[in-house]
């Protein structure tokens, strides 16, 4: 008897609690539209022939009607950069290689590397720089997709 009506109050009380969502109520002076359901036609089941004696059968995975088996292939992945290099300190005149990581964006790929030092930036996705002064610089890198999607990144040079 007590499962009876402990059911029944938790059922009365997810009933109130329902009614009151939806976000604000309707507004009185608009009539509300009736909720229409459709439904898909269903799709006709397939069958495949029974795997002969002593042999396996894998089964093919299975997609929605129309959809594209391994996923979305027109859109690219969004596009990540990190700056990179083969040391970020040392004496002056300091030679640093410099390294763009890229993942994911439309090709073709632009690359922008300013170094901090006053010297010409690099388009280059891998540039060798010389810090000709010693000093604290800071190397940005810039990298922009063909669909326009760009990131950045950049790394602190010590200049001893």
């Amino acid at each position: 008897m007590r499962i009876l009506a402990c059911s029944l109050a938790v059922g009365l009380l997810t009933a109130v609690a329902l009614t009151g969502c939806g976000g604000g109520g309707t507004s009185t002076s608009e009539t509300p539209k009736p909720a229409t359901a459709t439904t898909a036609p269903a799709a006709a089941p397939a069958t495949a022939p029974a795997p002969a004696a002593g042999t396996t059968q894998s089964t093919p995975p299975t997609t929605a009607a129309g959809a594209k088996e391994g996923g979305d292939e027109d859109l690219a992945a969004p596009l990540l950069a990190w700056a990179d290099s083969d040391t970020d300190e040392g004496k002056a005149p300091l030679t640093i290689q410099f390294k763009a990581d890229v993942e994911g964006g439309t090709p073709p790929l632009s690359y922008v590397w300013k170094f901090g030092d006053g010297t010409p930036d690099s388009t280059e996705a891998n540039p060798k720089h010389v810090y000709q002064k010693a000093g604290k610089y800071r190397a940005d890198l810039e990298v922009k997709d063909s669909a326009g999607d760009s990131d950045s990144d950049y790394l602190e040079i010590d200049a001893q």
